[in-house]
């Protein structure tokens, strides 16, 4: 997918996070630290946080997002 592709239909940045909430959603993730599949959204932090330990994954955590300091648009 190339950006133009991605930012016809995410117009605005919270278009754009809700997006990356739903893939990050979708994926049967496995918390990094202990192992446990549940987590839940923490919306001040843009964030998929463990249930059971606390640790904090971003939606940006295993996209080509990773890591950067850019703005979800």
């Amino acid at each position: 997918m190339i950006f133009l592709d991605f930012a016809k239909p995410h117009p605005v940045e919270k278009s754009c996070i809700q997006h990356f909430r739903m893939v990050k959603k979708d994926k049967r993730s496995v918390c990094a630290r202990c192992g446990h599949t549940t987590h839940y959204c923490n919306k001040a932090n843009n964030s998929h946080d463990c249930k059971e330990c606390g640790y904090r994954t971003t939606f940006q955590s295993g996209t080509v997002m990773d890591y950067s300091k850019l703005s979800f648009q």
